[in-house]
Order: structure tokens, then C-alpha cells, then sequence
């Protein structure tokens, strides 16, 4: 069973970026929205703070002795911090999201990162949908159709928007979203910037010239129409291990953040239409580690082009939209050591697949456990990367 919670940062939020950062005069460039792995390492931090003794023995051991908490975490080793076995702890859901009201019961609304197959003009949303390849073009493209911007007219792109709740369920219903059903950046949060001074590691006194800022989000601003803007998290196995709300130390700095939980159900498709057309979109709701690059796990190349197969379905990778790839790492707590770099697909990224073939509620059971191979990272799949939507290809 899956919990949500609204998180709701209390002061800045500072996110680091993976750029490098550190020279004198440097900017620290922040992460909006956050990597799932941040919301996931601070819900653990609070289960196991909850007990002084469990969390020593944890850190000794790299498990608690408590059987409900070593269940939900599962076990590490001690030495390096690599998770051992896995747990049932599981995130399934990370986005922003503002709250209606600020009473107990207040509805919550998920906003999401605007999938690559839509693009964000002055007057509307303008889709991109799978096209030909033009002879006369070369690229380095390898699928058989290339994503196609379609608009009525030349516009400029806008940047920093969020799809809201009920765009992203127009959407994944193979209805274009209109420009209301987005919200702007600025609406949500607000860049923070601040300044600092370097310490030295020996002395704690100030480093000669080593001035540098880095860059916070303030959420809740003050012109805002929302009553408060946040995070959306949903976990498994948290059972009742947390209670209904509390605070939580979340991302540099350890700055707070009050959580609540609260009743929502994410927007599905019935897994009837994806049977009945034979089509369907991926969307990547987090970034992406896969074993091939861009590619999702279960993708292989035959001699037809490259295949989804999983346990009992199948589909042929036509298309996709895919931005820059970003970077993934963060720190080893228990380790304490940084964690290896890795290439993401980034959240929003969209792919089309046809032909499918099977039994599409395993399809759904397979993207609701996020797209993993057999060989999946047990550490990174507790901490909510690959997970998708599927959406019906209009």
C-alpha cells in the first residue's frame, strides 16, 4: 500500500546541482525539482530517528534489530554502506505540488515537469508526435520516426512551466493540455540566492577570498495562488512507521520540512485502450538509470528494430523524446563517501511504442514497479528513480 505525504519546506531549500563548484567567487547552482533519492534518504532518516538506539546499532551494523524497521529498510554493509537485501520501503511517487487550503483535509495537487513531447508557446501547448525521417536530412538518429514539433504558427518557446494535475491526466489520455493547465515556476517557489565565506577545516576561521554564493528556493511566495506549495511523496512498506505528520531534515544544511500525510491517487489509464490500440507513450516521471543509455530496460535490439519484452508483453520502440542527459549521484550516508556518478535519462522524457502484444495489466504492474531489469540497483530502486506513467498515444 502506497502513503503520501505532502513535504512542505519550512525555510530555503538548498539542492545541490552536479556542477562543479568550490573555486572563490564560484555560484552554486540548485536543483529544482529535487532527485528522488533526496526525499527518500530523509523519510529513512526520520524512521530510524525515531529510535536513539536503533539508529546506533544502525550505524554499527548497517541494520537496526528491530524487525519491523530491518523489513522496511532492509540491511547494509557496515562497511561501505551497499544495501545488502532489499526492503519494502519503496518510493512510487515524487513531484511538486501545491495544497488548496491549509486545514486538516486540504486537497493536494501534483505538478509535474512537462513531458518533451509538449512544448510550452505564448498562446497554447503544441505537442510533438511521431514523424517520417526526412531523406534529405542526416542525423544520427536510429529509430524509424523522429518526434515533430506541430504547431499552427511560429511562436517562441516559454521555459519554466509545470504541468498541473489536471493537465497531466488530459495528457496521458491522449488529449492535448491547454495553456491553463500549466503553472509557472514562479508560482510555486522562488530562487533564493545566498553568500558565503569558506572555512578553513583547522582552524573554523573565515579562508581569505573564498566568497561564494549558491542558490535556495524559497517555497510558499507570497503572490502565489496557492495556499501552500510543496513536494508530493508516495512510499511503500512505511506502514506505521511514521506518523501522520511530523518534520523532516531535507536537503543542505539539513534545513526543515513539516510533512502531512494526505489522501490522493495518481491518474491512470485503463489498460483496455492500450490492449485495444496496440500503442501506448512511456513517460519518466524520474530520471532514468539505465543499463544502455537512454534506452529503458527491457529494450533490446533484433532484427525488426528495438523491443520492449517483458514477462508475457511485447512492443516495438518507434520514437523518442529525450533532453540532455543529466547526472545522478549524492552521498553514502553510512558509507560516508559519495555516491558513484551516474547518466539519467531526465524526468519528462517520452517514448512510443506499437505493436504490443500480451497482457497489458502486466505491462502495468511492470511500470508500476518502475522500469527495472533483472539486474536492478536495489539501492536506487528504493530511492525512486525509473518510475513512469503510461500514457495512451493520441
Amino acid at each position: 500500500m502506497t502513503a503520501y505525504y505532502f513535504v512542505n519546506p519550512t525555510e530555503s531549500l538548498f539542492v545541490r546541482g552536479n556542477l562543479a563548484f568550490g573555486d572563490s567567487g564560484e555560484h552554486g547552482v540548485g536543483l529544482m525539482p529535487p532527485p528522488p533519492s533526496l526525499f527518500a534518504g530523509a523519510f529513512r532518516s526520520a524512521m530510524l530517528g525515531r529510535s536513539l538506539e536503533a539508529m546506533s546499532r544502525f550505524a554499527r551494523e548497517g541494520s537496526t534489530g528491530d524487525t519491523a524497521l530491518d523489513t522496511a529498510l532492509g540491511t547494509f554493509d557496515s562497511r561501505d554502506g551497499e544495501q545488502e537485501t532489499a526492503g519494502a520501503f519503496r518510493l512510487t511517487w515524487v513531484s511538486l505540488a501545491c495544497q488548496h487550503g491549509i486545514a486538516q483535509g486540504a486537497s493536494v495537487e501534483a505538478v509535474m515537469p512537462l513531458p518533451a513531447d509538449l512544448v510550452r508557446l505564448e498562446s497554447t501547448l503544441a505537442p510533438l508526435t511521431p514523424g517520417e525521417q526526412n531523406e534529405l536530412l542526416s542525423s544520427g538518429q536510429f529509430l524509424p520516426r523522429v518526434a515533430i514539433l506541430r504547431a499552427s504558427k511560429q511562436e517562441k518557446p516559454l521555459a519554466g512551466h509545470y504541468l498541473r494535475q489536471p493537465g497531466f491526466t488530459k495528457y496521458l489520455t491522449a488529449e492535448t493540455p491547454e495553456g491553463s493547465d500549466c503553472v509557472e515556476a514562479k508560482d510555486l517557489y522562488a530562487r533564493d540566492p545566498r553568500l558565503g565565506i569558506g572555512l578553513s577545516t583547522q582552524t573554523g576561521t573565515a579562508e581569505s577570498g573564498l566568497i561564494y554564493t549558491t542558490e535556495g528556493f524559497a517555497f510558499n511566495p507570497p503572490d502565489s495562488p496557492f495556499a501552500t506549495t510543496g513536494f508530493l511523496v508516495g512510499m511503500e512498506g512505511v506502514d506505521a512507521l511514521l506518523p501522520e505528520s511530523g518534520f523532516l531534515r531535507l536537503g543542505g544544511d539539513g534545513r526543515s520540512a513539516s510533512y502531512q500525510r494526505v489522501q490522493w491517487q495518481p491518474p491512470k489509464i485503463p489498460s483496455s485502450s492500450i490492449t485495444k490500440d496496440r500503442r501506448f507513450r512511456l513517460i519518466l516521471q524520474t530520471p532514468g538509470l539505465f543499463e544502455h543509455g537512454w534506452l529503458p530496460a527491457g529494450v533490446v535490439k533484433d532484427d525488426t528494430g528495438y523491443k520492449l519484452r517483458g514477462r508475457d508483453f511485447s512492443a516495438r520502440l518507434v520514437c523518442g523524446a529525450v533532453p540532455r542527459r543529466e547526472v545522478v549521484s549524492g552521498w553514502n550516508l553510512l558509507g560516508w563517501r559519495p555516491k558513484d556518478a551516474q547518466r539519467a535519462a531526465p524526468a519528462g522524457s517520452v517514448y512510443w511504442l506499437e505493436d504490443f502484444s500480451g497482457d497489458a495489466d502486466k505491462l502495468v504492474e511492470w511500470v508500476r514497479a518502475g522500469l527495472w531489469g533483472e539486474n536492478a540497483d536495489l539501492s536506487r530502486r528504493a530511492e525512486g528513480y525509473n518510475l513512469a506513467s503510461l500514457g495512451l498515444w493520441p
